[in-house]
This record gives C-alpha cells, structure tokens and sequence, in this order.
C-alpha cells in the first residue's frame, strides 16, 4: 500500500522509524549509526597519532586513567588466618599466603579469601513431627536407642578448614553437609548404645564414636574439613515421660545402694568366716599333734617298761602296782589306822569325812 507524507513522499512508510534501530530522524536528515561509529573510530585514530589536538589527548588521557584503575583493582590482601585461592577464567591457579598480593583484573582472575584459622560451629536442630505418643507436638532431635528407648539429644559440632581447594570447589554447602552428617553420625551412635548408659557414663563414649563416624563420612566426601570436637549440649528422655523415666533411675539407683550394701556386708562378713575357719582348723590341727604326740609318748613309755620288765619281771610288776596304786588312791579320802597287835579288834569305822560332806551340801542347799 503506498503511503504519501506531507511532502508527497509516497514510498515513506510510517513505521519504518520505529522498526529500524540503526536509523532516527532528525531535524528533517536522517543519521546511520554506522557511519557515527565510523567516525568515532577515526577520531579515536587521530588522537592516538597526535592528529586530534585537545581533544585526542584528553581521550587518551581517560583511556590511560581508567586502564590504571582497572588495573589497580587487582591489588588484594590476605590477612593472617586465611588463604587466598586465585582463579584463571573460573581454574585455580594458585593458592596464596597471608600479605599483600596481586592478580590479574576481573574478569581475567579473581580472587577467593576464606578464614581457615577460624573455628565453625554447627548446632543440631532438626525438628521432626511426632505422630506417636505426642502427638500435636514438636520433638526436638528425638533418637532412638539400642534398647528401643527414645531419647531427646541436641548436639553441636566444632571444625575448620583443613583443605581450602575442596572446601570451595567440592561442596557449594559444607555447612549444612557438616550438619547432616553430624546429625547422622549421632543418630547411628545413639542406635547401638542403650539408654542407661547415654545418660549416665555412656556420653564420652557417645562423644568419641560420634566424632570418628563423622570424620570418616567428611574424608569420604572430600570436603576438606577437620572436625575438632563433639559436644553432647542436652540428653535426656521426652518430657511426656520424663517423671516416669526419673523415677525408675531413682529405683535403679536404690537396687544399685542395695547391691552395694549387700556387697560390703558380704566383703566384712566373709573374711571373719574365713578367719574363724582357720582358727578351727589350726586348732584341730594342733589338737592332732598333741594326740599324736601323746599316744607316741605312751608307746614309747610302754616300749621302755616292757624292756625293763624283761629285764627284771618282778621288780617291775610291783613297781607298776605301786604307780597304778599311787594314781588311784591319791585323790581319795583315806583313813588310816595303826593296828599295835595281831589279832585285836578295833573299833567299827565311822566315815567321818562323808559325813562332813553330805553336812556341807545340805546347809548349801537350804541357805
């Protein structure tokens, strides 16, 4: 369709101006953007070859200041504690130490500088809805023990960088992989250890494997981290049941008090048994000796009267009779009466002494 302006252009077409980004209008003439960087660029020759007067210098004067300034932002500073990582169009190039250091402007090289003195810290803080028991309620790091006990566990970790190329290029996050794989180590821990001894004497044991578990897990990652500690904050059971849970430990504790006074009666008890055991059978040991001794010194007594018998038959019976006489009447009351004559009588013998005895032991009796 032709078009017809007001000066009787009919080719003009009215959108044309619109459409065309490389032509404008203008005081009635039209200008081409290339032409215009045509000329900009033989101005631009000029002013380098001296050609273009003031104008030329003053250009080239900017171009020199801001080619120094772009130059000057290369400068950089690694203060002590950390690391500088240089990087080539995106590729490390060289890692540097701490002080005053250059590279290449941006975008040529840039320049990375991480704290690797510093120590992190990661606190668990995983929140998980229970549908069991409390329901409607939020638990806080629940775990569940060896003995199918569950258990309320918050923990933090402490580490630092031991390598600052995988630190950068291995993760994009290694904190929150830190987190999670601290919060795994635990919960695997937590999974072989009964619920007595996490909360009791079991902890620095928890707190050892943890750490091993989660440094292992890091090494296999490749994330260029150390951990330096593992911090038990919080241990203890849910507190729906937390009452209930104090007052079995207070009854374990009372069978432990039991046991132990139990066990100190049995400590002082038994050795005075075996104290008493020993006298008996010293005793009785010594009382062996002494029969033993006593029978081998009548045997040998008997020996040597039977060799003096054989000796002299007679001599010896009467000397046994005398002996054998002299043992049983020593301890009787005897009374003995001279007789003048052959063939007088005497008067009948009154036991005086048994009299006296039975006397004494009546008057005992009645008094």
């Amino acid at each position: 369709m032709p078009w017809q302006n007001n000066d009787g252009d009919k080719d003009h077409n009215p959108w044309e101006e619109k459409n065309d980004p490389w032509k404008s209008r203008k005081q009635g003439k039209t200008i081409n953007l290339e032409l215009s960087v045509e000329k900009a660029w033989e101005n631009f020759k000029k002013s380098f070859s001296g050609q273009g007067g003031d104008k030329g210098r003053a250009i080239l004067g900017l171009f020199v200041l801001i080619l120094l300034l772009w130059l000057a932002t290369g400068f950089y500073r690694v203060s002590e504690g950390e690391l500088g990582v240089e990087l080539r169009f995106g590729k490390m190039t060289t890692i540097t130490q701490p002080g005053l250091r250059y590279h290449l402007p941006s975008p040529i090289e840039m320049v990375i500088v991480t704290k690797v003195s510093e120590i992190n810290q990661v606190d668990s803080g995983i929140r998980v809805k229970s549908d069991t028991a409390m329901l409607g309620e939020d638990s806080d790091n629940q775990m569940l023990t060896g003995d199918e006990n569950i258990l309320t566990l918050n923990f933090s970790v402490l580490w630092f960088i031991k390598d600052v190329t995988k630190y950068l290029f291995n993760d994009p996050t290694p904190n929150k992989t830190v987190k999670l794989a601290a919060e795994s180590a635990v919960r695997e821990v937590i999974a072989q250890t009964t619920i007595v001894e996490a909360l009791t004497k079991g902890k620095d044991k928890i707190v050892v494997d943890a750490q091993k578990l989660l440094q292992k897990m890091l090494d296999d990652y490749g994330i260029g981290i150390e951990v330096q500690q593992v911090r038990l904050l919080r241990v203890n059971p849910p507190e729906k049941v937390i009452d209930a849970f104090r007052d079995v430990q207070r009854a374990r504790a009372d069978r432990e008090s039991k046991i132990n006074e139990a066990r100190a009666y049995q400590n002082s008890i038994i050795p005075e048994a075996r104290g008493q055991a020993q006298q008996i059978e010293q005793s009785a040991e010594a009382f062996r000796q002494s029969v033993v001794a006593d029978a081998q010194g009548q045997a040998q007594r008997f020996l040597a009267l039977l060799k003096e018998y054989q000796k002299a038959p007679e001599v010896t019976r009467k000397r046994l009779y005398i002996d054998l006489m002299t043992q049983l009447m020593k301890n009787l009351n005897k009374v003995i009466i001279d007789i003048p004559g052959n063939g007088q009588s005497i008067l009948p013998y009154l036991p005086l002494p048994a009299i006296k005895n039975k006397l004494s032991t009546a008057s005992g009796d009645s008094q």
